[in-house]
Formats: C-alpha cells, sequence, structure tokens
C-alpha cells in the first residue's frame, strides 16, 4: 500500500473516524473553536492552494505515572553511599587480611543490592498509587492540509 500523493484528485480516507466532542457550556466564548475548516488570509497571489486548518477537540483521559528507571537507579546509589559510609565506622585490624578500599567496595556493592530491591518495591508502591490519580482534559487537534 502507498502513500497517497498530496496533488492526487482522489479522496483521501482517514484510518479512523474522528469524534468530535462539543464545548463545556461553562467554557468562555473565546475558548470556543469551530469544527469547520478555517483557511488563512491570503497575503499575496501565488499558485500554491491556501492551506486548510481542521480544528477538532477530543475530551482526553490523563493518568499520572512513575519514572521506574529513576526511582531504582536513585535508591541503589543512595544505598551504595549508605554502605561505603557504614564502612568507615567500623575499625580494622592490623593484622587483617583486607584494606578499608576493599571494604569500602563490597559494603557499596551490597548497599547498592539493598537499595535497588527497596527502589523497586518503592516504585510499585508509588505506581500503585500514581494509577489512582486520574484527570480530564480537552486535547486541541490542529490539521493543516
Amino acid at each position: 500500500m502507498s502513500t497517497p500523493d498530496a496533488s492526487d484528485p482522489q479522496t483521501r480516507q482517514d484510518p479512523a473516524p474522528q469524534a468530535e466532542t462539543p464545548v463545556a457550556a461553562s467554557a468562555p466564548a473565546a475558548a470556543r473553536v469551530p469544527a469547520e475548516p478555517v483557511t488563512a488570509a491570503p497575503e499575496h497571489e501565488s499558485e500554491e492552494p491556501e492551506p486548510v486548518v481542521v480544528v477538532a477537540e477530543r475530551e482526553v483521559t490523563l493518568q499520572r505515572s512513575v519514572r521506574y528507571g529513576r526511582v531504582i537507579v536513585g535508591l541503589a546509589l543512595l544505598g551504595a553511599v549508605v554502605g561505603m559510609i557504614a564502612s568507615a565506622f567500623f575499625p580494622i585490624l592490623d593484622d587483617a587480611n583486607y584494606t578499608l578500599g576493599q571494604i569500602a567496595g563490597f559494603m557499596a556493592l551490597i548497599g547498592g543490592a539493598i537499595g535497588l530491591f527497596l527502589g523497586g518495591v518503592l516504585a510499585l508502591i508509588l505506581g500503585v498509587i500514581a494509577r489512582r490519580t486520574r484527570g480530564r482534559g480537552v486535547a486541541i487537534q490542529s490539521d493543516v492540509r
């Protein structure tokens, strides 16, 4: 199936019919947009056809969402930093087989894993809470042909 050419005289079929939603009666007169095509005022005579603007209003449902990756990565980093700081509070024996750097790295790994798990759980809980919050709005779609 090919895309129809703009200069093709055949009528173009839209894939889905667009239902227009009437504007609420409480909306001010300036906010009401006519559903019929509005043509632009010609500035000078030319051979090009004038653009036709078709405006359609639709009522849409707005749904909030959580950015899961940011929450999970943020808490993983926080857990790693807390693990490294916690390793500095414990003394190291003189005859130990490990250094403070090794302990800090290991604790950062453990703290990061714990933070990753807690971040995933928190992100899921926040996602459920955010899905409950829904709103309605009016979307205005303008097609210029």
